[in-house]
């Protein structure tokens, strides 16, 4: 098999996955510096609390969301009729999203939202935030139910290029929404409204389009039974748990930072992580169109096509992460000063150490998808608990000793023991010394990069970093190592 033979509409996909990437790091730019010059620091680190309160919230129904939707397209490949598992995960979806929507008028009682978000609830109620809080989740648990479990409808038929379009699509409607409304009303209330009165719209044309092009009944509440259902959200519970610890590292850190350090710290670690996050989004985009076709191997048994498609991810996305943060790397300084319009500090140890993250992150990504396609909560649960607990901890410590470079450190920490878990894992479930190999020659990449990250931080010699990373490129990109890759 050709390492390089993809399935037809792959690069359809990432095409439009591209588009994702611009958005995302236009939206990036574009909203932190129209929120500081239209609210100022405060109210934005405001934003960012409040917003990181609302994801934790929308994270309760991610396993569930894909617990379904992995159970739709495992099924579809191997039987004829799967009305009964599209009629189970609606039911499952519809108790998740009413139990999201009364918790967020629980923790939108002034008091309590004033405790999670550690602003003073004069503050909180003098700006409606209250308010802003219930809109806020509705939002984003209508449109996280439309992404990642109707549009996905579309990936058992081979058009998950039509998942990521209208994704892609939604995302940059989201982002037009937010910035026109801050910029216009200069309020958090009005902009939630504003993105409250946009998800009903999108997500009742998305559930429309939908139903129309795919060949199976998508139910809305007409025959589903909540009894199965439950048993449905109880069979789902270990991937629940999973992507709630998951959705604590990649938003609730920011609650953990408020506490561990000073509120004016948080715009500094957003920014910096956003910043180093942007290439992260690069390899999400390689990686999702070739999930499907795993997912369907993995059912029927095939190690040798799942090795050889991970080998495809690490070969583009390790050579891509190392490109970008080299030429990159003398311009981030002028482009973070430019971003935050200088109003927030750049840390080049910060950086530095969040680069060293990504890298690690972005090789462990695939395995995790692997077991979230799969699902294999129990390994993506306790990998996910290893990683947020020791990134929490080392945060913590950092915290008491006021080392802002330290933010970056934990997270790496974080990573690499979660790496050293989830490899364990997945060698004891391909087994084969191929397999092995495959691993620990692509690891090696990500290892090198972040020594001459280390090794840059200490010299702050460019032209030695480029060097290093131009050999480390060249063993990437090294034809013999065809013998490998190709079988």
């Amino acid at each position: 098999m050709s390492l390089f033979k993809l399935e037809p509409g792959y690069f359809n996909s990432v095409k439009w996955g591209s588009y994702s990437i611009a958005i995302s790091f236009i939206r990036q730019i574009v909203i932190v510096s129209v929120f500081i010059a239209t609210v100022g620091k405060h109210d934005y680190a405001f934003w960012l609390v409040l917003s990181a309160i609302v994801l934790m919230i929308r994270a309760i129904n991610l396993g569930q969301l894909h617990y379904t939707s992995n159970l739709v397209n495992l099924n579809y490949h191997i039987k004829q009729d799967i009305s009964k598992e599209l009629l189970s995960g609606q039911g499952a979806n519809i108790l998740f999203m009413l139990a999201q929507i009364l918790l967020s008028i629980v923790i939108a009682y002034p008091p309590v939202l004033s405790f999670f978000s550690n602003f003073d609830i004069t503050y909180i109620t003098s700006i409606h935030a209250q308010y802003s809080f219930v809109l806020l989740v509705f939002s984003r648990v209508i449109l996280q139910y439309i992404s990642l479990y109707l549009l996905r409808l579309f990936e058992p038929i081979g058009k998950i290029q039509v998942s990521i379009k209208y994704q892609v699509i939604g995302e940059t409607l989201d982002f037009l929404v937010i910035v026109a409304a801050i910029y216009f009303t200069k309020s958090i209330f009005y902009t939630s409204l504003a993105l409250f009165f946009f998800s009903i719209l999108f997500s009742g044309y998305i559930y429309y389009y939908v139903k129309k092009n795919v060949p199976f009944a998508i139910p809305f509440l007409k025959g589903v039974n909540f009894r199965d259902s439950l048993l449905v959200i109880r069979q789902s519970a270990t991937l629940t748990f999973s992507f709630i610890v998951e959705k604590i590292y990649e938003v609730g850190l920011n609650l953990v930072i408020v506490r561990a350090f000073a509120t004016s710290a948080l715009p500094q670690f957003d920014t910096n992580r956003k910043m180093s996050n942007a290439f992260y989004r690069v390899s999400n985009v390689l990686v999702t169109p070739i999930l499907p076709s795993i997912q369907k191997e993995f059912t029927l048994k095939n190690e040798n096509y799942i090795l050889d498609k991970m080998t495809v991810f690490w070969r583009f996305s390790n050579a891509m992460l190392l490109l970008c943060v080299t030429a990159g790397m003398p311009f981030f300084l002028d482009i973070y000063t430019k971003w935050t319009s200088n109003k927030i500090d750049f840390n080049l140890n910060l950086i530095c150490y969040l680069f060293m993250a990504i890298a690690y992150q972005n090789y462990s990504m695939i395995f995790i998808e692997f077991f979230k396609k799969t699902n294999l909560s129990k390994q993506m649960l306790v990998t996910n608990v290893v990683k947020v607990s020791a990134t929490i901890l080392s945060i913590l410590v950092f915290g008491y000793y006021n080392n802002v470079g330290g933010m970056g450190i934990a997270l790496l920490l974080g990573e690499v023991i979660a790496l050293a878990y989830a490899l364990i894992i997945i060698i004891a479930i391909f087994k084969s010394r191929h397999a092995v190999t495959v691993f620990l020659t692509n690891l090696l990449p990500v290892v090198l990069l972040s020594l001459t990250l280390l090794v840059y931080t200490f010299s702050l010699n460019y032209l030695l970093f480029l060097i290093c990373n131009s050999f480390v490129l060249l063993y990437i990109l090294w034809p013999l190592r065809g013998k490998i890759f190709n079988r």
